[in-house]
């Protein structure tokens, strides 16, 4: 295609970034439509919690399947994630039409099998990001800014409502779209990796090149397991245990607003509008403000903003309940915001920390422990979150939050940090 010719278009990371957000947005699709299909009763109710929970647990084992895949070209990984992807929705198809299987156990058995592709395209994309900050710090900030923010855009804005509007007319719909835009995405991964120099092999030279010799399993674990606790702005639980702080209440939040408005799905809806916007803004901001001060610094104060907005909640809570007028709810939203923002801000920061600290073969190793760190602190705080009622008394969840966000801010602030640490 002649677009593809254009300067900008044909360098490799705007292509894969192109093939990252259609392949976002087609799983989103997918997932935007599971909440429609319980509602109409072609799901049990209960299909929601315990699909949730496997598909974290299969997150939680991104470390294991990173030592697997880390040394192979991202490239490659991605490109035979799209194949699996498209093979498995065309036999759905195919099995739906010819109606010899229960649709039910159809879509369930597909929905299992397509919950192994996001911790390996995570990881592989994560691959790819730090193969770029190994080349240019720079070039790596802007691919990590606006992928994480538009990736929002093409999950909660574009792909789930799309996912709940379709599948009210057919999941065949619902399906082809999502075939189609794995296609695209194959399509645009496939130009990128022709275009691109970095792993010529089919194996990520990156890794295999850098000075940083990469341990075995056992070593792997003694090593990360000593820098996994060692709070900082490159180390992988930091971002997790803010997913941990507002898991505790922000699935729970928006229905407890909706109990006191006679328009419900219009308040949950509301705050997902509002959650995705901040999520959109993070990252941005972020990229605007990265030469200000150092990543440790950047962190910290997205911390505590993150810990002074659910102090802010909680005081709208004791002050106004879910007795929701306009003004109230303005302002329940612009918190919401806010949140969203401070975390996806914190997120991408902890980020590009994270890659230029472990650059090299380690780094394969960083970002499965990071994406199981995560998994594993949102499975923890969405479970204690349920278990505290939060749904309908979001209080004790607010104020626990609200105190792990103040405890990570004071350890990064009080923290003597080396060099690496930037």
């Amino acid at each position: 295609m002649k677009f593809l010719k254009l300067k900008i278009f044909g360098k490799p990371h705007v292509l894969m970034f192109f093939g990252l957000m259609l392949s976002y947005s087609g799983s989103s699709v997918i997932e935007g439509a599971i909440p429609t299909l319980v509602a109409v009763g072609m799901l049990s109710p209960i299909w929601i919690p315990l699909y949730t929970t496997f598909s974290r647990a299969i997150n939680a084992s991104a470390y294991v399947v990173a030592r697997l895949i880390g040394h192979y070209s991202p490239y490659r990984v991605l490109l035979i994630c799209e194949v699996y992807d498209m093979v498995i929705t065309v036999l759905v198809i195919l099995l739906l039409y010819e109606g010899s299987l229960s649709t039910l156990v159809v879509l369930m058995t597909y929905f299992i099998l397509a919950s192994f592709i996001p911790v390996i395209t995570n990881i592989a994309n994560g691959t790819y990001a730090g193969a770029i900050s190994l080349k240019s710090e720079s070039t790596a900030v802007t691919f990590n800014a606006f992928s994480l923010s538009l990736l929002t855009l093409a999950t909660l804005v574009i792909g789930r409502p799309l996912g709940s509007l379709l599948v009210n007319y057919s999941i065949y719909l619902v399906l082809i779209v999502n075939l189609v835009m794995t296609a695209a995405s194959f399509f645009f991964r496939w130009a990128a990796m022709k275009r691109d120099t970095m792993f010529p092999t089919g194996r990520n030279q990156y890794a295999l090149n850098n000075n940083v010799s990469r341990l075995n399993l056992v070593e792997g674990i003694r090593y990360f397991g000593g820098q996994i606790f060692r709070l900082s702005a490159s180390s992988p639980i930091t971002t997790p245990l803010v997913y941990l702080s507002m898991g505790l209440f922000f699935y729970y939040l928006p229905l407890w607003l909706a109990e006191g408005s006679d328009r419900k799905g219009e308040i949950v809806a509301m705050a997902g509008v509002f959650g995705g916007l901040g999520s959109m803004i993070g990252p941005l901001l972020f990229f605007a403000l990265k030469e200000r001060c150092r990543y440790r610094r950047h962190v910290t104060i997205a911390i505590l903003v993150v810990a002074i907005d659910e102090i802010m909640l909680i005081g709208m809570v004791w002050r106004y309940g879910n007795a929701l007028s306009i003004p109230v709810l303005c302002a329940y939203m612009a918190l919401i915001l806010l949140l969203y923002l401070a975390a996806s801000y914190c997120n991408v920061a902890n980020l590009t920390a994270r890659q230029k600290r472990y650059a090299g073969k380690r780094y394969p190793d960083m970002v499965g422990i990071a994406f199981s760190m995560a998994s594993l602190a949102m499975l923890v705080g969405t479970w204690s979150g349920y278990m505290l009622d939060a749904s309908s008394h979001p209080m004790v969840a607010l104020i626990l939050g609200a105190v792990i966000a103040l405890l990570v801010t004071a350890g990064l602030w009080l923290k003597t940090t080396g060099k690496t640490d930037t």
